[in-house]
């Protein structure tokens, strides 16, 4: 069983895909966050490396909290709703390094956050020989989902930001992510539907049940095309995980 660390926006199915995972005995670290009514099966997040990952943005704060379409600026712990400009690159400074290898769960692991859409490269020489795992879906959907579910009190972040941040996530992982490392793209409905969880099986070396995943706890569904400044990265991630829309 291969380590593997699954990548991609929030809302897009990357709790579904480290959900399986888990259930065929990945270890997603200590303290997970706890299911909610936007993710009834479980996030499995490990709490230490979203806290770490929350570090590694911050120092980006001043780029991160300027813009328009939340409610409110984001605070500590909700930066993985933010939109990372293209030109910023987090890197971990020497009193981090020692917490991120002490947070890096016993093997065989999946580690999964969507803050990892901006900060993997900081983690790289911890995950040395893993699996990256990139998950999407229709950036209406996911955007869709961000803005009706995401709440954090009076946080809420509207439909075109929601879209900023799909685009910031995946163009990044497209850019300058994707050719270092063993990486499988997989959508949303190919977990549903079973396909992509036998491609995730073969690429892990792993015993995963395609069962496991409920079409009923998909909850967003998009019919309309792509806005225009998404079309071409969700043309090119339908691409590499062999789905036709």
């Amino acid at each position: 069983m291969r380590d593997c660390v699954v990548v991609g926006c929030g809302r897009s199915g990357t709790s579904l895909a480290a959900g399986v995972l888990a259930r065929a005995g990945y270890n997603c670290g200590d303290d997970l966050l706890p299911a909610d009514d936007g993710a009834p099966a479980g996030f499995f997040e490990s709490r230490g490396i979203n806290a770490i990952n929350e570090a590694l943005l911050a120092p980006h704060d001043d780029e991160l909290l300027d813009r328009s379409g939340y409610s409110r600026p984001l605070r500590d712990g909700e930066r993985w709703l933010a939109v990372l400009p293209a030109d910023a690159e987090p890197t971990a400074p020497a009193a981090l390094r020692a917490a991120m290898a002490e947070a890096l769960p016993a093997r065989p692991y999946c580690c999964k956050d969507p803050r990892f859409g901006y900060t993997l490269e900081a983690w790289r020489p911890l995950f040395a020989g893993a699996v990256f795992v990139c998950v999407f879906r229709h950036p209406v959907a996911t955007a869709g989902s961000i803005a009706r579910e995401v709440r954090y009190g009076d946080l809420s972040v509207d439909t075109d930001t929601s879209v900023d941040i799909w685009m910031a996530v995946y163009s990044r992982i497209l850019r300058r992510m994707r050719h270092n490392g063993d990486w499988l793209f997989v959508h949303y409905e190919q977990l549903l539907d079973g396909s992509g969880v036998k491609r995730l099986a073969r690429a892990v070396d792993a015993p995963l049940d395609p069962t496991l995943a409920d079409p009923a706890l998909s909850r967003s569904t998009a019919e309309a095309d792509p806005p225009a400044g998404t079309a071409a990265a969700y043309e090119e991630l339908c691409a590499s995980a062999g789905y036709v829309p």
